[in-house]
């Protein structure tokens, strides 16, 4: 048996006592994907929601309290739809 071979009987066995003391890792199961939901104004009522409280005069912070999200959102959907 040359040196390589048994380095290689070596590892072998090495793998088989690691897999008795602690066993294999199960393969994990497929999990469903969940539909994307965006949370943003892609919904129309959500955006006509946001123009109101603009026009009301709420700040960012105080629509994003509102909505649950952070104010760097409001910021941006305010910028991208030119909302001032």
């Amino acid at each position: 048996m040359s040196e390589a071979t048994a380095w290689l009987e070596l590892a072998k066995q090495e793998r088989a006592a690691h897999r008795r003391a602690w066993g294999t890792i199960p393969q994990q199961q497929a999990q469903p994907k969940k539909p994307y939901k965006p949370k943003g104004t892609y919904n129309p009522e959500r955006l006509a929601l946001i123009k109101e409280m603009i026009s009301e005069g709420f700040s960012n912070t105080m629509i994003a309290e509102e909505l649950g999200v952070t104010d760097s959102s409001i910021r941006y959907w305010r910028n991208k739809y030119n909302l001032r």
